[in-house]
């Protein structure tokens, strides 16, 4: 299992997962404890990256705060 994949979350939905997981990714592929590539496309891929999982979580927070 990759160490970056939950069995169950509570704030991301089963279905959005594997997009959660794919941006995790490449963000770790450069900033992780073991960076993979750290060439400057690496670089701009994983802050794109960055930029959408923010975005994401920003909507689940405003999509959850009016359910709630």
């Amino acid at each position: 299992m990759n160490p970056l994949t939950r069995t169950e979350s509570t704030l991301v939905p089963p279905q959005d997962r594997p997009v959660v997981d794919e941006w995790l990714t490449r963000i770790q592929a450069v900033v992780g404890r073991d960076p993979k590539d750290t060439s400057p496309e690496a670089c701009r891929t994983a802050a794109e990256a960055a930029e959408e999982l923010s975005a994401y979580l920003w909507m689940l927070r405003a999509l959850r705060r009016r359910t709630a």
